[in-house]
This record gives C-alpha cells, sequence and structure tokens, in this order.
C-alpha cells in the first residue's frame, strides 16, 4: 500500500510541466503523470468535487462529442486518438487548477515561472546575436525556437500564455515591490523577445492587453514609462532585422500575403463545413478530407493533390473546429468563451489580463493553435488552466486576512 504524501510532488511536477513546454513534447509524459498522481490523490481522499468545476464540465461533454464523431469519420482511428488527447489535457486542467489553491502557492509558481521564462529569454537573446542558444540549436528561418532542443516551434507562440500571468500578477495592489519588479522585468523580457520571432499574431493582441495592463497597474507612470522604451526597443530591433521587416509588413495586406497560404486552407475547411453543417467531417479528418473538398480555383501552394501535397489541420481554431465538428462543435467553443466572459465581467482587473492567452489561443487571428493538433491543443487547454489560476487568485486577494 502506497503511503507516501503525493502533493509536494504535484507541485514539483508541475513546476516540471512548464519546463518540459521548452523541451520538445517531453510535456506530454509529465502531464500523463500530474494527471496519475492528481487522480490517485483525490481517489485516496474520496474528493471528487472537482468534477463541479463549469469548466471541466464543459470540456469533458466536448470531449465526448469527439469521442462520438468517430461514427461518421473516414478514419474513426485517428478521431478516438485526438478524442483521448484532448481528454489528457482537460484532465491536466483540472489537475493543475487544483494543485494551485492557496495564495502563497499561486505566487510560488508565478515566481519560478519568472525566473523560468528569464532563462529562456537570456537563451533567446543568445540564439539571436549568434544564431545558436546555449544548447546548439540554430535560428529557425527569420526567428528563434520555442524549444531548447530542436527547430520544430517558435516561442511567440507560446510566450502569450505566460504574458497572462505576469500581466495579472502587476495589475494586483497587495504585492511586495520586489515581487512586482521580478514580474515587470520578465514581462519585459518576453515583450522583447516575441518580435524577435517573426511571429505577428501575437503582437495584434497584446497591442490591445498591453495598454490596459499598464493603466491597471499600481505603478500606472512606471509601467507606461516601461511600455514607450518596449515601443523604443521593438523599433530598433525591426530597423536592424531585414527578415523580421518582411514578415511584418505582410500585416500592411495580410489577406492577399495569405491568400495562397492560409486563406486557401480556409476556403478548403469552409467547403466541408458547408457540406456537413452540423457535425463536420470528424475530428482530426480534415486531413482525410482536404483533396475531395479543395478546388484548384483557391490556388494554394500548400495543397497540391498531384504532389499528394495538404494541409494537415485549417490553420485556424475556429475553421479547425466549424470543418471538423460543425455548429455543434462551434456551440460548446462559445459556450466555453461565454463562460469566459462571465468570469471576466464577476471579477475584472487581474482575471481580464488573466485571459490572455485564452482570446489569443481561440483568435481568429491565430494560424496556428488548434485542437485537431495534440501539442497546439495541450497550450490551448493550458492557457484556460492559467485563466483559472488566476481567476482564483484574484478570488483570494478578495478575502480579508486574519492573520
Amino acid at each position: 500500500m502506497l503511503s507516501f504524501e503525493t502533493k509536494p510532488y504535484l507541485h514539483y511536477l508541475l513546476y516540471l510541466l512548464t519546463i518540459a513546454c521548452f523541451l520538445g513534447k517531453s510535456f506530454q509524459v509529465v502531464a500523463g503523470l500530474i494527471v496519475i498522481v492528481f487522480f490517485y490523490e483525490k481517489y485516496k481522499q474520496k474528493d471528487y468535487s472537482f468534477f463541479k468545476n463549469p469548466i471541466f464540465i464543459l470540456l469533458m461533454t466536448w470531449c465526448c462529442y469527439l469521442l462520438l464523431s468517430s461514427l461518421w469519420a473516414i478514419n474513426p482511428s485517428r478521431s478516438l486518438k485526438g478524442a483521448f488527447e484532448i481528454l489528457l489535457w482537460s484532465c491536466t486542467y483540472i489537475a493543475i487548477v487544483n494543485i494551485l489553491v492557496k495564495k502563497e502557492d499561486i505566487e510560488r509558481f508565478i515566481k519560478i515561472q519568472a525566473y523560468l521564462i528569464l532563462f529562456i529569454c537570456f537563451n533567446v537573446f543568445i540564439q539571436y546575436t549568434f544564431g545558436y542558444n546555449l544548447f546548439g540549436t540554430p535560428t529557425r528561418g527569420s526567428g528563434f525556437t520555442s524549444d531548447l532542443l530542436h527547430t520544430d516551434k517558435v516561442y511567440a507562440y507560446i510566450f502569450t500564455l505566460w504574458i497572462a500571468l505576469f500581466g495579472g500578477m502587476i495589475v494586483s495592489k497587495q504585492l511586495q515591490k520586489k515581487q512586482y519588479i521580478l514580474f515587470g522585468i520578465s514581462l519585459f523580457c518576453l515583450l522583447v523577445a516575441i518580435p524577435l520571432s517573426g511571429g505577428r499574431g501575437p503582437l495584434i493582441i497584446l497591442s490591445i492587453f498591453l495598454p490596459i495592463i499598464a493603466w491597471l497597474s499600481p505603478y500606472r507612470k512606471l509601467a507606461f514609462s516601461f511600455l514607450g522604451i518596449l515601443l523604443i526597443c521593438g523599433v530598433v530591433l525591426v530597423s536592424f532585422n531585414t527578415s523580421l521587416q518582411k514578415r511584418l509588413s505582410t500585416l500592411s495586406d495580410p489577406f492577399e500575403n495569405q491568400r495562397q497560404i492560409r486563406i486557401s486552407i480556409w476556403l478548403t475547411a469552409f467547403e466541408m463545413f458547408k457540406d456537413n453543417p452540423i457535425l463536420g467531417v470528424g475530428f482530426k479528418n480534415f486531413r482525410e478530407n482536404v483533396f475531395t473538398y479543395y478546388d484548384p480555383s483557391f490556388d494554394s501552394i500548400e495543397i497540391i493533390p498531384q504532389e499528394n501535397r495538404k494541409a494537415l489541420h485549417a490553420h485556424n481554431p475556429w475553421m479547425d473546429i466549424l470543418s471538423e465538428q460543425g455548429l455543434i462543435g462551434i456551440g460548446f467553443l462559445l459556450s466555453l468563451l461565454f463562460l469566459i466572459t462571465k468570469s471576466i465581467y464577476r471579477k475584472k482587473g487581474i482575471v481580464f489580463v488573466g485571459s490572455i492567452g485564452v482570446w489569443y489561443s481561440f483568435s481568429l487571428l491565430n494560424s496556428n493553435f488548434v485542437l485537431s493538433n495534440g501539442s497546439w491543443a495541450f497550450f490551448m487547454l493550458l492557457s484556460l488552466s492559467f485563466f483559472t489560476v488566476m481567476k482564483n487568485y484574484a478570488s483570494l486577494e478578495e478575502k480579508p486576512n486574519f492573520a
């Protein structure tokens, strides 16, 4: 009979999980361990109250629908595998929000994240300056990578999740000055690093949220000063980097620049939806149907039937759900965003800033995150975890301290 105390292990595994986010797909193994240990602890305590979490209930119901979609999918095994991946990430979500339930635990977790991100950003600047990071990983195309050991991910795509944590803490009015400094420096380094990736999507949503973070901060003048310095740094970085200039120049006419790339994929996804409006073509079955619904007039350079070249997913969270899950899937997504908006309306401040990652992950402007890709789906649900943690932290701040 196992008798060890599992709670410390859960915290350590959670810290390890966030580190693993930058080490290939090792986060999948760590997430699985967290889920096993968490459910073992809850079973041992006979505590099943976590099933009452409304977001978790919605995610579980959504997973059931994804499992059912295997009944009408061309490749049912792919639908089943994908649904169980989402189930694992959903269980990871509920584990994280139940591990970080005390105010001091949340503050300690975000403090560790600050040190982690400072190291990651230092590694970014090394890679940007010398072409290789501390582990010998070269730059990827026009920017740095988010994987310390590989070149298959871009930092900016997942950095926005951590901005939600640090931005939320900066808005808090109960931290010590040294904590504001730590979180402020971490946030500043993140915001300087993001343009170096060449990623454009995060810049758009940050242009909306950053002034709000500065306005809500208890050190408003200082926050706006840092925002001004950040803009100057951004202009300097772009002016000395021609590849970044080319990437950012596409924002002047995004539809024309994406006509043969993303837009042609979205048109194909919309054709799938038109033919299967209620149920979609089945979860993770976009790739199985792409040639059937692709029209040569879309003029894609990523979908070429003659060469058996295809897009593996719709490259947009909304089009991904619309094509594979139909209006029922969109209903689940709208219900999720309603729960997020409802929490923001009640709490405002910290909770609003803490939702940055969610709005980015499920944004119409996001051309990377999709539920049908296991790795990206993990980060989409991790954004929900960070949001709920910040919501819980805001509730804890409202409670009077009798100590």
